[in-house]
């Protein structure tokens, strides 16, 4: 099949062991014709829209609940809760939308107060990390930022129910990007009643979660299963056609080919040990992914705060061996920190088209750069450890980097530092890493939401990269109101950043999967919530 971002498929990934599949599709969740059963490497964090933080629980949010917006297959911008998009005033700073007649699954109204309520309590959260989608760097939503920071009561954020049906959104500047985030979880309302009377226990089991969306949680055992049913109080409950999607995290990906191959499984994600045996099959497909996964380099590392030593490995990188004849998915060499398909510009072409390209592959350089880096440093080798998740693809990506640096950069030794993956995030936040490779996934479709990561102070820079000269290049960006000139700006601030390496793009991550020819409906995105479920069907 033809890659490309948003491609319509059914989910996700493996389920551990042929007995624990075989005993999934012989009781009540197996694929029965109104059920679909999936496999997922990666479990849920969090339920809770003000606190998540992954791609598993935006999916899962996202299918029980909805936004004022959301995506098509095509990833073309559409009502959900709200009637149409927004009214927008002349001068670009206030969005008005007009709320549909919908109900939560306890028979509640949903109300212009949820989505209140929900902003100001994630804005004003310290833990809550998509907080700063509200401010500067991400909708422009007025007092975002103070509201952040605690200078300002959460009240005062720019967002307030005119009545019940009407929502009124106040922006600090015009914001070109600004509906493209309605459609994400961060901005999904929330009942201020249910929650209250949930306090700490809200989201954490389905008896504690309230559903507007296409399906509701019946079950989540967490690290086994997840279950979400069709909800009948649904506004477009019509248009739902399975009755449940029952969700299995595994990760043996062998074993869930097998269970494809017997029937028990309608969808299986595919490692670099399975590719070559099923592509050409009717059911093998491959997709281009959002995620770009990348090098982040801790600067309080004596070492890696030497420039040329950030820029030698970055340099060293074999990206071309290690897509085609590694991870062999579909996954594409990354040479820049905004991928290729996120968004195009004002000429309407994609933004990595006409950007330019940075840290190619270039052994030659970058030994003379490791030799530079050693003899400012004064030490003849360097011991390094690498943070990386110890699931596909990055396990298989880590250890193949490991092995290629090392066998490139004379001197160098990396140890490896495998996690799952929620520890891996707590490690980088607590900067206990000398390189970590990690991943970003884009929450809307412009550069910004790659190129905010590298600013100073940002929560997800957790290399504490800082550029006075970046950060005013995004600044200039952000203020500018000529969708040329800002294009331009975007691009010479990329250009900053890679040159001085603080994290080296090392592919954009395909999936290679089997899909069941019967089971339709689910939509990928390279922008924002990576799966959607509310179309998933049956066929004959």
């Amino acid at each position: 099949m033809k890659r490309r971002f948003k491609k319509i498929l059914v989910t996700l990934c493996s389920l551990t062991m042929v007995f624990s599949l075989v005993a999934c599709s012989s009781s009540n969740d197996s694929f029965d014709g109104k059920t679909v059963t999936l496999a997922k490497e990666l479990d849920i964090i969090s339920m809770d829209s003000s606190y998540a933080t992954d791609g598993s629980s935006f999916e899962a949010i996202q299918a029980t609940v909805d936004g004022l917006l959301t995506v098509d297959a095509d990833g073309n911008i559409i009502p959900a809760l709200a009637k149409d998009k927004a009214k927008i005033s002349e001068d670009g700073l206030t969005y008005t939308y007009e709320l549909k007649d919908a109900k939560w699954d306890n028979g509640t109204t949903v109300t212009a107060n949820d989505f209140v309520y929900a902003w100001q309590r994630t804005a004003s959260s310290a833990d809550a990390e998509y907080n700063y989608l509200y401010g500067e760097d991400g909708a422009c939503i007025a007092n975002a930022d103070a509201v952040t920071s605690g200078e300002k009561e959460a009240s005062e954020l720019g967002v307030k129910a005119i009545n019940d049906t009407t929502l009124e959104i106040t922006l600090s500047k015009p914001c070109a990007y600004f509906e493209s985030l309605m459609s994400f979880p961060v901005f999904y309302p929330i009942n201020e009643a249910f929650a209250t009377e949930k306090g700490d226990q809200y989201a954490l089991t389905p008896e504690n979660m309230l559903a507007c969306g296409a399906y509701k949680m019946t079950s989540w055992e967490t690290g086994s299963k997840y279950v979400l049913e069709k909800n009948e109080s649904y506004y477009d409950a019509d248009a739902v056609k399975v009755d449940k999607l029952v969700f299995n995290i595994v990760k043996d990906l062998s074993s869930s080919a097998l269970a494809f191959e017997s029937g028990d499984v309608n969808f299986t994600k595919l490692n670099k040990d399975l590719v070559d045996k099923y592509k050409g099959s009717s059911t093998y497909t491959e997709v281009l992914e959002g995620y770009l996964w990348y090098f982040q380099y801790n600067y309080a590392n004596e070492y890696l705060a030497n420039a040329n030593i950030r820029k030698a490995i970055s340099l060293a990188i074999d990206k071309e061996d290690l897509v085609n004849n590694v991870l062999k998915d579909g996954s594409i060499v990354a040479n820049g920190f905004v991928p290729t398909e996120l968004t195009t510009g004002p000429d309407g072409k994609d933004y990595r088209e006409t950007a330019p390209t940075y840290i190619e592959t270039n052994v030659e350089e970058a030994k003379k750069a490791w030799e530079a880096g050693l003899k400012e440093l004064g030490v003849e080798s360097i011991t390094l450890s690498m943070l990386f998740d110890n699931a596909d693809p990055a396990k298989s990506a880590a250890e193949y980097l490991q092995s290629n640096l090392q066998s490139t950069l004379e001197g160098l030794i990396i140890e490896m530092v495998a996690q799952e993956k929620n520890n891996r995030i707590e490690m980088q936040k607590a900067r206990d890493f000398d390189i970590s490779l990690t991943r970003w996934g884009p929450d809307y479709a412009d550069p910004t939401t790659y190129l905010y990561l590298m600013t100073t102070g940002n929560s997800y820079n957790y290399g504490d990269y800082s550029s006075a000269e970046y950060d005013e290049k995004i600044k200039e960006a952000s203020n500018e109101q000529n969708m040329e000139t800002r294009w331009q700006l975007l691009k010479d601030a990329e250009g900053i950043c890679m040159q001085d390496y603080p994290v080296a793009p090392i592919f954009q991550v395909g999936g290679a999967s089997l899909i069941s020819e019967n089971v339709k409906g689910i939509e990928t995105h390279a922008v924002g919530v990576p799966y959607i479920y509310k179309n998933v069907e049956i066929v004959e």
